[in-house]
């Protein structure tokens, strides 16, 4: 439906331009500074609008391929951002895993000493006997 729009809205502007061309054909003097021109009104409007829609295009095209350096250079900072964020949570996480492998293994010993400081007592108490 844009589409369509868009088809209606050219036919009609070529069709304002062209009657507009059909109403200006008289020449006019164009002064270039180093030299004077006579050329049709019409000619001289459209190759203004030419010049311009060109302009347009070039700075638009300028605007959006920096646009995309831009975009791309913030990709892949936050993909380095992302491998630094993953290095830290692996490294992390051992720590982690280490923390916990040494608690588990002091608590090891702990109970291993009380079982035999136990097995201690119990060995004097059956000497007594």
């Amino acid at each position: 439906m844009k589409n369509q729009w868009r088809i209606v809205l050219t036919i009609l502007l070529v069709i304002v331009v062209a009657i507009f061309a059909i109403l200006n054909v008289e020449s006019v003097p164009v002064s270039f500074g180093f030299t004077t021109v006579h050329w049709p009104l019409i000619l001289i409007l459209l190759v203004s609008i030419l010049i311009g829609a060109v302009l347009m295009i070039l700075f638009s095209t300028i605007t959006v391929f920096q646009h995309n350096r831009a975009y791309k250079d913030l990709e892949q900072s936050s993909h380095d951002r992302i491998d630094a964020l993953t290095k830290d949570n692996e490294r992390l996480t051992k720590r982690l895993q280490n923390s916990k492998s040494k608690q588990i293994a002091g608590q090891q010993e702990k109970q291993l000493q009380d079982l035999e400081k136990e097995n201690a007592e119990l060995k004097v108490k059956l000497a007594e006997k």
